[in-house]
């Protein structure tokens, strides 16, 4: 799928049109998704597309919010694999005590007055190191690596999902861009005509060919078009100030759109059934509901896992002082130590039925997400064959346009001549006129609705930065 691009070039605007769509639809074919240079002019930065996807690809927030929560992936590992180890601890605990009593009992728990009460204070020094380690617990340790290990890779693949739709709007936006581009120079090009149409009518006025009426009827032509340029230009601002934000470069305080636009071509060429299969081997849509699916299992298994007796050995050494007033305080070495070590073994009797609770819970959640997987891959088959009948219905549509271009641009050829022959009517050359400038508008249009409609396509297979030749993979060690 990667010979056909978005963006190669068409150069024509206004008349001009109507010959180079005719040649692109020759020599359609070729060229990638983006160029790969960028120019700047004065301080205003050309994007071509494959530079605006590469600043997406390292600026856009939401994607960088994805590759942010990736980081998560690592420890998450380690904290798997330190099941494996054993606990280790270190205590150490120094204080002084101070005890006063008036009273005392004997030896059957009769009160004593005291006949010289006295303070007394002590003071104690403990160190303590305890170490244990799980020597079985059902595999469930196991398990819970491989669920760490699976998250990651879901991590990843919707990363990789949530590039390919960043990029996908940022073509999008950049598609729009040009859009506005291409019919701002339309527009220019119509009021050059119709500048030109109004100097025509002004020497047949003076001529007393035309009346007056007529000469105005141009005039008031003159000033639509007019018009229509500053909403054209109004347009083409917006555009940009939308395909900034898309792309999130903070850099990027002026700039512009190259001229290359893009190409259309026969979707017979396309092979719609190897884009499926490709698709649901490599789509991160579909990647990241086969992660899910491992997560569950794995989880399902450590679920189990509980039922298992675990099996476990500790160990402890303690070393600690005790003395009168502060003799002890802050002690480092004390003399009198003790220590132990034990193997225990837990064996789940009854638990109430929480662990079938889970377990069941666990089972449902894996059946779930294995459904939930073939639901994608049912809504990934059918949007692909969905957007491949949008793109035939708009290459159909822009032939047809392409061909009214033709016939619009060859009439009006015919009622301006016949306009200087006084053998048409100023309506006749109006409604000429506003029939070619139709007729360039929607061709230009339908141009970019096809681009889009490729886009489309290209977004519900999850290639689009593969397309434009931008690695979305993300894997990580």
């Amino acid at each position: 799928m990667r010979g056909r691009g978005l963006c190669p070039t068409w150069d024509g605007v206004a008349r001009g049109v109507l010959v180079v769509l005719a040649a692109g639809f020759a020599l359609a074919g070729g060229q990638r998704v983006g160029a790969q240079e960028m120019a700047s002019d004065g301080g205003v930065t050309v994007l071509t597309l494959q530079d605006a996807l590469v600043r997406a690809a390292e600026y856009n927030p939401q994607y960088r919010q994805a590759v942010n929560r990736m980081d998560l992936a690592e420890p998450q590992r380690r904290e798997a694999l330190g099941r494996f180890l054993p606990d280790l601890s270190l205590s150490y605990r120094t204080g002084q005590d101070f005890r006063r009593e008036s009273t005392a009992l004997d030896f059957f728990g009769n009160p004593l007055e005291n006949p010289e009460v006295n303070t007394i204070t002590s003071s104690s020094t403990n160190q303590r190191a305890s170490l244990g380690v799980q020597l079985f617990s059902g595999g469930s340790r196991f398990h819970q690596l491989g669920q760490a290990r699976a998250q990651a890779h879901a991590d990843r693949l919707s990363a990789s999902r949530e590039l390919n739709s960043i990029l996908a709007e940022v073509q999008r936006q950049f598609l729009v861009a040009q859009r506005q581009k291409a019919r701002l120079e339309v527009e220019m090009e119509l009021l050059a005509a119709r500048e030109r149409d109004v100097e025509l009518s002004t020497s047949l006025f003076e001529l007393a060919s035309i009346g007056r009426s007529d000469l105005l009827a141009t005039e008031l032509e003159l000033e639509g078009q007019r018009l229509s340029v500053n909403t054209a230009q109004a347009n083409f601002r917006k555009g940009l100030l939308a395909l900034r934000k898309a792309i999130g470069d903070p850099a990027l305080a002026a700039l512009d759109v190259e001229r290359r636009q893009p190409e259309s071509f026969d979707p017979a060429d396309l092979d719609v059934d190897g884009l499926v299969d490709l698709a649901l081997r490599e789509s991160p849509t579909v990647g990241a509901a086969n992660a899910t699916l491992e997560v569950r299992r794995a989880a399902l298994n450590g679920q189990r896992s509980d039922r298992w007796p675990t099996l476990s050995l500790s160990t402890s050494i303690s070393r600690g002082s005790f003395g009168p007033d502060g003799t002890e305080l802050f002690s480092f070495d004390p003399e009198d130590f003790n220590g132990g070590l034990s193997l225990s073994v837990s064996i789940p009797v009854f638990s109430r039925f929480t662990t079938s609770r889970a377990i069941a819970a666990a089972d449902v959640d894996l059946r779930n997400a294995n459904e939930t997987l073939r639901q994608t891959e049912l809504e990934l088959e059918e949007q692909i064959r969905a957007r491949y009948v949008d793109l035939e219905t708009a290459w159909a549509s822009l032939t047809e346009r392409t061909r009214r271009v033709e016939i619009a641009t060859e009439r009006l050829g015919i009622v301006e001549e016949e306009y200087r022959l006084a053998t048409k009517s100023i309506e006749d050359l109006r409604a000429a006129i506003r029939e070619e400038a139709s007729a360039l508008r929607d061709a230009l249009d339908q141009r970019f609705e096809f681009a889009g409609a490729l886009l489309g396509l290209y977004e519900a297979a999850g290639i689009v930065g593969q397309e434009a030749g931008i690695d979305t993979s993300l894997d990580r060690n």
